[in-house]
């Protein structure tokens, strides 16, 4: 029973910064409690209690889940609330991975019986061991999450957003390196809980812990260094509007709230969806009888923003011939400039599961009505930023795709200068959702050092700088804009450059590790007993 209770507190210290992230170090102690729970239980019992508190955890997390399955599917609140359960049971195997592998790490010498509680002594190299060991679970976790398909996209390092100097190092290697520098100061204190006797003990702990001051003294003199390059930075300056495009006279506030936007705009921006479905052939809109002729009734953007002074981006749908009313479509960027005409698109890249395509459904088709999906969207393969009449480059991001790091690297690679993502969140009522959003968003600004602005129909919109600090944001499911001057950068990061090089880095150690690990055990196996 004591244990039950424990193993849920953990759930709760972890799963708590997910929703408020200025719990990171309070969470940090959770998965140390984790660790030395499964370090110290059996196999089957580490990886069915760790399964149970990420289960638990990311229920805390994604609290607001069951109710947007509900509210965007045809399921019953019980079928949704199960759908939610299956959720959590697959995205948690995470962590049972992680129980597991930490109970393995910790008994080297399991076959001669160096299990702790029985009567078997084991001799000082099984002991120490046991702990030097324990260290490959660092790299272990990080290969776990790279390779386990998530729906929720989450991460450890999304815990550690709230601070800043640690998740400098996304530059360099990802999300992934931000996750090794959590995990290995998880692993460091859960070490020294539960080996601090020798000297071997304290230095381990004592490396691990000046990695860990050494990525944070860094990341300080970074975020200082990027405020100063983005002070000096060649700028844009923008105008984007938060208005909910699912709202009657949706593109007349959007019109309004652009218009009253103050001094010289380079770029207004409306959200993912503010727009209607247009014909892929449309060049322009300066002729509403034609604009009729090639979209979708009704349709309220015939011209989306009469008299606009510069150029407007906004977010639509185009179909193919044979396509109206019917699609499939495509969810598309729209870049309109003064004279009406259309200079060019960005089509989305990334589809969202459930959202816009269900696993599996072309082996059971059922599965996209019970998904609530009524059409079909096809997906984009252009990473080209859209080029504006000053030459000012810009990466665009349609929906969920400023969660997805490979599109932002992309486009960013391609020669964007700053970073655009379009959204339409109108159906997640909960403003949770809308912040854990936008919190995962803040990694895209790092990882390639550019400026990335957020244009949400509910919120959040925001300004995120290349330093990942949030400068600008209006409060969700209000109507507004934000009018910036957000800096234009050329430099290529690492991780821009090499994408997820870290991560196959971790895979590589864990392969050799995990080798040499199980010729550990066979030549203990092996050893007649003493």
């Amino acid at each position: 029973m004591m244990g039950a209770l424990a193993c849920v507190l953990i759930a709760i210290v972890i799963g708590v910064p997910w929703v408020y992230p200025d719990f990171f170090f309070l969470g940090a102690f959770g998965w140390v409690a984790l660790v030395v729970f499964a370090s110290r239980a059996r196999r089957w019992v580490a990886t069915f209690a760790s399964l149970m508190i990420g289960m638990i955890s990311l229920g805390i997390a994604f609290y607001w889940a069951p109710k947007s399955i509900y509210d965007t599917t045809h399921l019953s609140a019980t079928t949704s609330f199960l759908v939610f359960l299956a959720l959590l049971a697959w995205e948690s195997i995470a962590f049972a991975l992680l129980g597991f592998t930490a109970s393995l790490l910790s008994r080297p010498c399991d076959s001669r019986g160096c299990v702790p509680g029985q009567s078997i002594v084991p001799d000082q190299s099984c002991t120490s061991s046991r702990s030097t060991w324990l260290w490959l679970l660092v790299p272990v976790w990080v290969v776990i999450e790279f390779f386990h398909p998530q729906i929720f996209g989450w991460s450890i390092a999304h815990t550690a957003l709230s601070f800043r100097p640690i998740i400098q190092v996304a530059e360099l290697a990802g999300t992934s390196g931000i996750a090794f520098l959590v995990m290995l100061g998880v692993v460091s204190i859960a070490q020294l809980w539960m080996h601090h006797h020798t000297r071997r003990d304290w230095i381990e702990f004592l490396i691990a812990t000046t990695m860990i001051a050494i990525a944070c003294l860094w990341g300080h003199w970074s975020v200082t260094d990027w405020q100063q390059r983005s002070g000096s930075a060649d700028s844009m300056r923008i105008a984007a509007v938060q208005v909910d495009p699912s709202k009657m006279g949706s593109v007349e506030e959007m019109q309004s709230r652009s218009t009253s936007a103050a001094g010289p705009i380079d770029l207004y921006i409306w959200p993912e969806s503010s727009l209607g479905h247009y014909h892929i052939s449309l060049e322009d809109f300066r002729d509403e009888f034609k604009t009729v002729v090639k979209s979708e009734a009704p349709n309220p953007a015939l011209d989306p923003y009469p008299g606009v002074p510069t150029e407007l981006l906004a977010g639509g749908k185009t179909y193919d011939e044979g396509g109206r009313d019917v699609g499939p479509y495509r969810n598309t960027a729209f870049l309109i400039d003064s004279s009406k005409s259309i200079r060019s698109r960005y089509v989305k890249r990334s589809l969202l599961p459930i959202g816009e395509y269900v696993p599996g459904e072309k082996w059971f088709p059922f599965l996209r009505d019970w998904a609530a999906l009524d059409s079909t969207l096809l997906r984009g393969s252009n990473d080209a930023p859209l080029t504006l009449r000053g030459d000012q480059k810009v990466g665009v991001l349609v929906c969920y795709e400023d969660m997805v790091a490979e599109n932002s690297a992309a486009t960013t690679r391609a020669g964007a200068e700053c970073l655009v993502a379009l959204i339409n969140g109108s159906r997640f009522t909960d403003t949770t959702t809308l912040k854990q959003h936008m919190w995962l968003a803040q990694l895209r600004a790092v990882e390639n050092r550019r400026a990335l602005v957020r244009c949400a129909a509910t919120g959040i919109s925001c300004i995120i700088q290349p330093d990942g600090s949030i400068t600008e944001r209006l409060p969700p499911q209000t109507n507004g804009v934000i009018v910036a001057s957000i800096p234009l950068v050329h430099e290529i990061t690492v991780y821009t450059q090499y994408g997820e090089w870290f991560a196959h880095l971790m895979t590589i150690i864990v392969l050799v590790g995990l080798i040499s690990f199980r010729r550990r055990r066979s030549g203990a196996s092996a050893a007649p007993p003493q």
